[in-house]
């Protein structure tokens, strides 16, 4: 298996070269016109040289506040050749750029005739993701909640492939976390050791989906040094085969931002205790239904309230058995 890029990244930023030249590694990948590098350059800033041969179009020079792609030749073996250069200009994005990086050797590697094409398509579909604006960081209840939305994901994937990522809706604006044709779930994460009592905000994420039943999944996770970080759950996930840009966007929707990840990896968490409960007549919640009369949870604002459900019963939901949606949307 092909090293990651951020890894060759990594090593070769530890020698940077002098000023005007690349401290460079063969990536594995072959266009038509020579072997793919990965480089670092004189600043530091992680590079993938691309070889093409004689542009068609005229060189190449575009730059954002964080990406640049340029042609220009270089000196290989006493001889000048055109190179597509891509290259990160912001140090805060150079893990991120990391993936873009893989990415492109991907791409190049199934269409080694059209490496310059290969790089401008696959930087087009990564732009929007670099030049999203990013927030503060997330506190460690913040990322308990995306890890128990990964975890589900994860057991999602294993069992129903790449796309099941299509079923993560909760980021994108939807009531509930996860959709299906059958049913809905709900994720929870506490960090509470001595109990399991979970939030629920607003009126309308125990409400019951359009189709079939919804659960509550709820998670005890506590925070220890030898757990398991967000970022490595992220890499778990794309192992499975999700898309690494598909999983950041969906992710960007939950404000978590993989330029932040080397934060993040020192937030780890291990799992206490992990059920499932249907929501159901039984359950205690706030919705439109559950107030008198009709339509006061229109004149109702800020909601958000507290479940324990340390006394509940459990409900056996297996996620190998739901229906995948054809589009999730609420």
């Amino acid at each position: 298996m092909r090293e990651s890029s951020a890894s060759v990244f990594d090593f070769l930023a530890k020698d940077v070269s002098a000023t005007g030249s690349f401290h460079s590694r063969k990536s594995g990948v072959s266009a038509a016109d020579g072997e793919v590098l990965c480089a670092i350059d004189a600043a530091g800033q992680p590079t993938v040289l691309v070889p093409i041969g004689a542009s068609k179009n005229g060189p190449l020079n575009w730059a954002s506040k964080s990406l640049s792609m340029q042609t220009t030749e270089l000196a290989v073996d006493g001889v000048q050749r055109p190179f597509v250069i891509l290259r990160c200009i912001e140090p805060k994005l150079h893990h991120q750029f990391g993936l873009l990086a893989d990415d492109v050797l991907d791409a190049i590697a199934q269409a080694p005739q059209g490496a310059a094409k290969a790089v401008s398509a696959t930087l087009d579909r990564w732009r929007n993701l670099f030049e999203s604006e990013r927030g503060s960081l997330l506190g460690a209840e913040q990322l308990a909640g995306i890890m128990a939305e990964l975890s589900v994901l994860h057991e999602l994937v294993k069992s129903h492939g790449p796309y099941a990522l299509s079923a993560w809706q909760g980021p994108n604006g939807n009531r509930h976390d996860f959709v299906f044709s059958d049913c809905a779930v709900e994720v929870k994460a506490t960090t509470n050791h001595n109990n399991m009592v979970v939030t629920i905000h607003g009126g309308r994420q125990l409400a019951a989906p359009d189709q079939g039943g919804l659960y509550l999944r709820a998670f005890q996770l506590e925070r220890t040094p030898n757990g398991i970080s967000v970022p490595d759950k992220v890499k778990e996930v794309i192992a499975l085969g999700v898309s690494r840009l598909d999983l950041l966007t969906v992710l960007s929707g939950a404000n978590y931002s993989d330029a932040d990840s080397s934060a993040y990896e020192r937030l780890r968490f291990s799992t206490l205790s992990e059920n499932s409960y249907l929501v159901d007549a039984n359950f205690p919640r706030i919705t439109a239904d559950t107030l008198v009369p009709a339509g006061t949870i229109e004149r109702l604002g800020n909601i958000a309230y507290s479940v324990d459900l340390g006394h509940m019963e459990t409900a056996n939901l297996d996620l190998s058995g739901v229906s995948m949606a054809s589009g999730g949307q609420d």
